[in-house]
Protein backbone atom coordinates (compact mmCIF):
# COMPACT_ATOMS: atom_id res chain seq x y z
CA UNK A 1 0.00 0.00 0.00
CA UNK A 2 0.90 3.42 -0.76
CA UNK A 3 2.10 6.01 2.14
CA UNK A 4 -1.38 6.81 4.68
CA UNK A 5 -2.45 10.24 3.55
CA UNK A 6 -4.10 11.67 7.13
CA UNK A 7 -6.53 14.02 6.44
CA UNK A 8 -8.07 13.54 10.29
CA UNK A 9 -6.76 16.59 11.86
CA UNK A 10 -4.15 18.89 11.54
CA UNK A 11 -2.59 17.67 14.55
CA UNK A 12 -1.32 15.12 12.64
CA UNK A 13 1.25 16.47 11.78
CA UNK A 14 5.28 15.65 12.35
CA UNK A 15 8.05 18.22 13.42
CA UNK A 16 10.31 19.18 10.47
CA UNK A 17 13.60 17.94 10.90
CA UNK A 18 15.11 21.63 11.75
CA UNK A 19 12.57 21.76 14.05
CA UNK A 20 13.84 18.77 15.68
CA UNK A 21 16.83 20.57 15.78
CA UNK A 22 16.35 23.38 17.57
CA UNK A 23 14.73 21.06 20.20
CA UNK A 24 17.54 19.36 20.63
CA UNK A 25 19.83 22.56 20.66
CA UNK A 26 17.73 24.20 23.20
CA UNK A 27 18.84 26.46 25.85
CA UNK A 28 16.58 24.81 29.06
CA UNK A 29 16.35 25.17 33.19
CA UNK A 30 13.18 24.60 35.61
CA UNK A 31 10.28 26.74 34.09
CA UNK A 32 8.37 25.95 37.36
CA UNK A 33 11.14 28.10 38.49
CA UNK A 34 11.01 30.88 36.01
CA UNK A 35 14.46 29.46 34.76
CA UNK A 36 14.44 27.96 31.04
CA UNK A 37 15.11 31.34 28.77
CA UNK A 38 13.36 28.99 25.68
CA UNK A 39 10.01 29.86 27.46
CA UNK A 40 10.81 33.12 28.34
CA UNK A 41 11.90 33.61 24.86
CA UNK A 42 8.73 31.67 23.21
CA UNK A 43 6.05 33.76 25.76
CA UNK A 44 7.20 37.10 24.97
CA UNK A 45 7.31 36.15 21.35
CA UNK A 46 3.97 35.07 21.84
CA UNK A 47 2.25 38.52 23.78
CA UNK A 48 4.37 40.85 21.29
CA UNK A 49 2.75 38.97 18.05
CA UNK A 50 -0.77 39.57 20.05
CA UNK A 51 -0.47 42.88 20.85
CA UNK A 52 -0.46 41.67 25.03
CA UNK A 53 1.77 42.61 27.75
CA UNK A 54 2.33 38.57 28.38
CA UNK A 55 2.71 35.06 27.96
CA UNK A 56 2.52 31.95 29.31
CA UNK A 57 3.41 28.15 27.57
CA UNK A 58 0.90 25.63 28.58
CA UNK A 59 0.64 21.98 27.72
CA UNK A 60 -3.18 21.80 25.27
CA UNK A 61 -5.66 23.99 24.20
CA UNK A 62 -7.94 22.72 26.40
CA UNK A 63 -5.57 23.49 29.30
CA UNK A 64 -5.04 26.98 28.17
CA UNK A 65 -9.60 27.35 28.39
CA UNK A 66 -9.46 25.51 31.91
CA UNK A 67 -6.74 27.89 32.96
CA UNK A 68 -8.26 30.98 31.75
CA UNK A 69 -11.68 30.50 32.84
CA UNK A 70 -10.16 29.51 36.65
CA UNK A 71 -8.25 32.56 36.59
CA UNK A 72 -10.88 35.15 35.16
CA UNK A 73 -13.53 33.53 36.90
CA UNK A 74 -15.14 32.31 40.84
CA UNK A 75 -17.02 29.36 41.27
CA UNK A 76 -20.42 29.62 40.53
CA UNK A 77 -19.99 32.43 37.67
CA UNK A 78 -22.15 32.20 34.81
CA UNK A 79 -19.83 32.02 31.46
CA UNK A 80 -21.71 32.26 28.07
CA UNK A 81 -20.35 29.86 25.27
CA UNK A 82 -21.22 29.13 22.04
CA UNK A 83 -23.11 26.04 21.75
CA UNK A 84 -21.00 24.38 19.29
CA UNK A 85 -18.13 25.48 20.48
CA UNK A 86 -14.72 23.21 21.54
CA UNK A 87 -14.81 24.59 25.68
CA UNK A 88 -17.96 23.80 25.90
CA UNK A 89 -18.75 20.49 23.93
CA UNK A 90 -15.08 18.37 23.87
CA UNK A 91 -13.06 19.49 26.91
CA UNK A 92 -14.77 16.55 29.42
CA UNK A 93 -17.09 18.49 31.32
CA UNK A 94 -14.28 20.62 32.20
CA UNK A 95 -16.09 23.89 33.03
CA UNK A 96 -18.00 22.60 35.48
CA UNK A 97 -16.02 19.59 37.11
CA UNK A 98 -12.87 21.57 37.11
CA UNK A 99 -13.54 25.45 36.69
CA UNK A 100 -16.62 25.35 38.95
CA UNK A 101 -18.64 27.76 36.40
CA UNK A 102 -21.97 27.72 34.79
CA UNK A 103 -21.63 27.60 30.96
CA UNK A 104 -25.24 29.38 29.02
CA UNK A 105 -24.74 28.19 25.85
CA UNK A 106 -26.20 30.44 23.16
CA UNK A 107 -27.03 29.28 19.80
CA UNK A 108 -24.28 31.44 17.10
CA UNK A 109 -24.14 30.16 13.39
CA UNK A 110 -21.00 31.10 12.44
CA UNK A 111 -19.18 31.62 15.54
CA UNK A 112 -21.50 35.05 15.53
CA UNK A 113 -23.47 35.94 18.57
CA UNK A 114 -26.91 37.59 18.34
CA UNK A 115 -25.68 41.32 19.99
CA UNK A 116 -29.39 41.65 21.58
CA UNK A 117 -29.80 37.88 22.71
CA UNK A 118 -25.97 38.18 24.04
CA UNK A 119 -26.84 41.45 26.12
CA UNK A 120 -30.19 39.90 27.57
CA UNK A 121 -28.01 36.95 28.77
CA UNK A 122 -25.65 38.93 30.70
CA UNK A 123 -26.68 38.52 34.24
CA UNK A 124 -26.04 40.46 37.39
CA UNK A 125 -26.05 38.72 40.20
CA UNK A 126 -29.18 38.85 42.42
CA UNK A 127 -30.49 36.63 45.64
CA UNK A 128 -31.51 33.59 42.53
CA UNK A 129 -29.02 33.80 39.46
CA UNK A 130 -25.08 33.63 39.21
CA UNK A 131 -23.19 36.91 37.77
CA UNK A 132 -22.16 36.76 34.18
CA UNK A 133 -18.82 37.23 34.42
CA UNK A 134 -17.17 36.03 30.91
CA UNK A 135 -18.19 36.16 27.22
CA UNK A 136 -16.32 33.19 25.07
CA UNK A 137 -15.49 33.51 21.08
CA UNK A 138 -13.89 30.92 18.98
CA UNK A 139 -11.73 31.84 16.10
CA UNK A 140 -11.66 30.02 12.95
CA UNK A 141 -15.16 28.88 14.50
CA UNK A 142 -16.25 24.60 14.68
CA UNK A 143 -13.25 22.29 14.65
CA UNK A 144 -15.30 20.75 11.97
CA UNK A 145 -15.82 23.64 9.73
CA UNK A 146 -13.01 26.23 10.71
CA UNK A 147 -14.63 29.26 9.63
CA UNK A 148 -12.80 33.39 10.20
CA UNK A 149 -15.35 34.96 12.47
CA UNK A 150 -14.62 38.39 10.77
CA UNK A 151 -12.85 41.45 13.22
CA UNK A 152 -15.64 43.78 12.73
CA UNK A 153 -17.86 40.84 14.84
CA UNK A 154 -15.43 40.53 17.69
CA UNK A 155 -14.85 44.17 18.29
CA UNK A 156 -18.92 44.41 18.94
CA UNK A 157 -18.56 41.60 21.17
CA UNK A 158 -15.57 43.12 23.15
CA UNK A 159 -17.66 46.53 22.82
CA UNK A 160 -20.73 45.28 24.65
CA UNK A 161 -18.66 43.01 26.61
CA UNK A 162 -16.88 46.45 28.30
CA UNK A 163 -19.80 48.51 28.42
CA UNK A 164 -21.23 45.76 30.52
CA UNK A 165 -17.97 45.37 32.78
CA UNK A 166 -17.57 41.49 31.85
CA UNK A 167 -14.39 39.79 30.45
CA UNK A 168 -13.70 38.32 26.92
CA UNK A 169 -11.83 35.30 26.20
CA UNK A 170 -10.94 33.95 22.35
CA UNK A 171 -9.90 30.40 21.88
CA UNK A 172 -8.08 30.66 18.95
CA UNK A 173 -6.82 27.22 18.38
CA UNK A 174 -6.43 28.26 14.96
CA UNK A 175 -6.72 31.81 14.80
CA UNK A 176 -3.66 32.03 12.79
CA UNK A 177 -5.94 30.16 9.92
CA UNK A 178 -8.54 32.84 10.88
CA UNK A 179 -6.26 35.79 10.27
CA UNK A 180 -4.57 34.55 7.20
CA UNK A 181 -8.20 33.72 5.76
CA UNK A 182 -9.29 36.98 6.43
CA UNK A 183 -6.42 38.82 5.41
CA UNK A 184 -5.22 40.49 8.58
CA UNK A 185 -3.13 39.58 11.61
CA UNK A 186 -4.12 37.68 15.05
CA UNK A 187 -3.11 41.04 16.60
CA UNK A 188 -5.59 43.19 14.52
CA UNK A 189 -8.09 40.45 14.95
CA UNK A 190 -7.88 39.65 18.55
CA UNK A 191 -7.67 43.69 19.50
CA UNK A 192 -9.69 44.13 22.42
CA UNK A 193 -10.04 40.88 23.44
CA UNK A 194 -8.95 40.38 27.23
CA UNK A 195 -7.41 37.18 27.13
CA UNK A 196 -6.44 35.22 23.64
CA UNK A 197 -5.09 31.74 23.35
CA UNK A 198 -3.35 29.94 20.24
CA UNK A 199 -2.66 26.28 19.60
CA UNK A 200 1.10 25.23 18.52
CA UNK A 201 0.32 21.83 17.48
CA UNK A 202 -2.27 22.81 15.32
CA UNK A 203 -1.13 23.70 11.51
CA UNK A 204 1.74 24.91 13.02
CA UNK A 205 3.98 21.42 13.40
CA UNK A 206 5.07 21.24 17.07
CA UNK A 207 4.51 18.25 18.61
CA UNK A 208 2.63 19.86 21.58
CA UNK A 209 1.87 23.54 23.54
CA UNK A 210 -0.20 26.00 23.25
CA UNK A 211 0.06 29.98 24.24
CA UNK A 212 -2.53 32.03 26.39
CA UNK A 213 -1.35 35.74 26.16
CA UNK A 214 -3.15 38.70 28.53
CA UNK A 215 -2.01 41.45 30.75
CA UNK A 216 0.33 40.89 33.39
CA UNK A 217 -1.88 40.48 36.06
CA UNK A 218 -3.71 38.07 34.38
CA UNK A 219 -0.78 35.78 33.14
CA UNK A 220 0.78 35.69 36.81
CA UNK A 221 -2.09 34.40 38.20
CA UNK A 222 -2.78 32.26 35.43
CA UNK A 223 0.75 30.37 35.77
CA UNK A 224 -0.13 29.65 39.38
CA UNK A 225 -4.02 27.84 37.50
CA UNK A 226 -1.47 26.24 35.74
CA UNK A 227 0.70 24.43 38.75
CA UNK A 228 -2.30 23.88 40.69
CA UNK A 229 -4.15 21.93 37.30
CA UNK A 230 -0.47 20.41 37.04
CA UNK A 231 0.71 21.90 33.89
CA UNK A 232 3.90 23.37 35.98
CA UNK A 233 6.77 21.98 33.53
CA UNK A 234 10.28 21.95 34.27
CA UNK A 235 12.94 21.68 31.19
CA UNK A 236 9.83 23.35 28.48
CA UNK A 237 12.40 24.70 26.98
CA UNK A 238 13.10 21.77 24.16
CA UNK A 239 9.32 21.99 23.49
CA UNK A 240 9.38 25.63 23.27
CA UNK A 241 12.09 25.69 20.79
CA UNK A 242 9.82 23.95 18.58
CA UNK A 243 6.97 26.95 19.41
CA UNK A 244 9.37 29.70 18.46
CA UNK A 245 10.49 28.03 14.81
CA UNK A 246 6.64 28.03 13.93
CA UNK A 247 6.11 31.44 15.40
CA UNK A 248 8.68 32.41 12.55
CA UNK A 249 8.70 30.26 9.72
CA UNK A 250 5.35 28.38 10.10
CA UNK A 251 2.75 30.86 9.77
CA UNK A 252 2.61 32.12 6.88
CA UNK A 253 2.45 28.94 4.59
CA UNK A 254 -0.40 27.99 6.46
CA UNK A 255 -2.29 30.06 3.63
CA UNK A 256 -0.86 26.61 1.31
CA UNK A 257 -3.11 24.58 3.84
CA UNK A 258 -6.28 26.85 2.45
CA UNK A 259 -5.57 26.32 -0.75
CA UNK A 260 -5.45 22.67 -0.88
CA UNK A 261 -8.47 22.66 0.83
CA UNK A 262 -10.43 24.82 -1.96
CA UNK A 263 -8.92 22.39 -4.58
CA UNK A 264 -10.16 19.43 -2.82
CA UNK A 265 -13.59 20.95 -2.11
CA UNK A 266 -13.81 21.36 -5.99
CA UNK A 267 -13.08 17.94 -6.46
CA UNK A 268 -15.50 16.62 -3.55
CA UNK A 269 -18.34 18.81 -5.43
CA UNK A 270 -17.29 17.24 -9.08
CA UNK A 271 -17.65 13.63 -7.84
CA UNK A 272 -21.27 14.63 -6.15
CA UNK A 273 -20.18 14.86 -2.09
CA UNK A 274 -22.53 17.61 -0.24
CA UNK A 275 -19.71 20.54 0.49
CA UNK A 276 -20.25 24.21 0.72
CA UNK A 277 -17.70 26.02 -1.01
CA UNK A 278 -18.56 29.08 0.84
CA UNK A 279 -17.85 27.62 4.07
CA UNK A 280 -14.10 26.32 2.99
CA UNK A 281 -12.61 29.21 4.91
CA UNK A 282 -9.70 28.28 5.93
CA UNK A 283 -8.37 24.44 6.14
CA UNK A 284 -11.34 21.83 6.91
CA UNK A 285 -13.58 20.80 4.80
CA UNK A 286 -17.19 19.26 5.88
CA UNK A 287 -18.64 17.05 3.74
CA UNK A 288 -22.29 15.75 3.27
CA UNK A 289 -22.52 12.42 1.95
CA UNK A 290 -26.70 12.59 1.90
CA UNK A 291 -26.33 13.21 -2.00
CA UNK A 292 -24.49 10.03 -2.45
CA UNK A 293 -26.16 8.27 -0.29
CA UNK A 294 -23.59 6.70 2.25
CA UNK A 295 -23.08 6.91 5.87
CA UNK A 296 -20.10 8.11 7.61
CA UNK A 297 -18.78 5.26 9.31
CA UNK A 298 -18.76 2.48 6.71
CA UNK A 299 -17.59 5.21 4.26
CA UNK A 300 -14.24 6.08 6.52
CA UNK A 301 -13.67 2.33 7.43
CA UNK A 302 -13.63 1.49 3.42
CA UNK A 303 -11.70 4.83 2.28
CA UNK A 304 -8.70 3.79 5.41
CA UNK A 305 -8.31 1.22 3.58
CA UNK A 306 -7.36 2.52 0.88
CA UNK A 307 -4.77 4.71 2.75
CA UNK A 308 -7.09 7.41 3.18
CA UNK A 309 -7.60 8.42 6.72
CA UNK A 310 -10.81 10.92 7.28
CA UNK A 311 -12.83 12.00 10.64
CA UNK A 312 -16.53 10.78 10.68
CA UNK A 313 -18.25 13.87 12.72
CA UNK A 314 -21.90 12.61 12.50
CA UNK A 315 -24.28 9.82 11.03
CA UNK A 316 -24.06 11.35 7.27
CA UNK A 317 -21.21 13.61 7.67
CA UNK A 318 -17.04 13.86 7.71
CA UNK A 319 -14.74 16.12 7.80
CA UNK A 320 -11.03 16.61 5.53
CA UNK A 321 -8.03 18.85 7.06
CA UNK A 322 -5.19 20.28 5.13
CA UNK A 323 -2.09 20.16 6.75
CA UNK A 324 2.08 20.79 6.21
CA UNK A 325 2.00 17.05 5.36
CA UNK A 326 -0.43 17.04 2.63
CA UNK A 327 1.01 17.61 -0.28
CA UNK A 328 -0.77 18.97 -3.61
CA UNK A 329 0.61 15.29 -5.87
CA UNK A 330 -1.52 13.75 -2.90
CA UNK A 331 -4.95 15.76 -3.90
CA UNK A 332 -5.29 13.97 -6.67
CA UNK A 333 -4.79 10.27 -5.14
CA UNK A 334 -7.23 11.56 -2.24
CA UNK A 335 -9.72 12.27 -5.64
CA UNK A 336 -8.99 8.49 -7.46
CA UNK A 337 -9.09 6.72 -3.74
CA UNK A 338 -12.60 8.47 -3.26
CA UNK A 339 -13.76 7.30 -6.76
CA UNK A 340 -12.78 3.65 -5.79
CA UNK A 341 -14.72 3.77 -2.44
CA UNK A 342 -17.77 5.16 -3.78
CA UNK A 343 -17.93 2.36 -6.71
CA UNK A 344 -16.95 -0.51 -3.77
CA UNK A 345 -19.45 0.49 -1.37
CA UNK A 346 -22.19 1.54 -4.35
CA UNK A 347 -21.80 -1.89 -5.81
Amino acid sequence: MDRIIDLRSDTVTVPTEKMRDVMRDALVGDDVLGEDPTVQKLEAMAAERFGKEKGLFVTSGTMANQVTVMTLCRRGDQIIVHNNSHIHNLEVGGLASTCSVQPRAIYAPGGAYNLEELDREIHFPDIQRAPTTLICLENSFDLNRGLAVPREHIQEICALAKKRSVNTYMDGARVFNAAIALGTTVEQLTKGVNVVATCLSKGLGCPVGSLIMGDSAFIDEARRMRQRVGGGWRQAGILAAAGILALEEMVDRLAEDHEKARTLARGLIELGFGVDPEQVQTNIIHVDLTPVGLDSAGFSNALAQLGVKIKSVGPREFRMVTHKDIHDEDIPVVMEKLKICMGRLKT
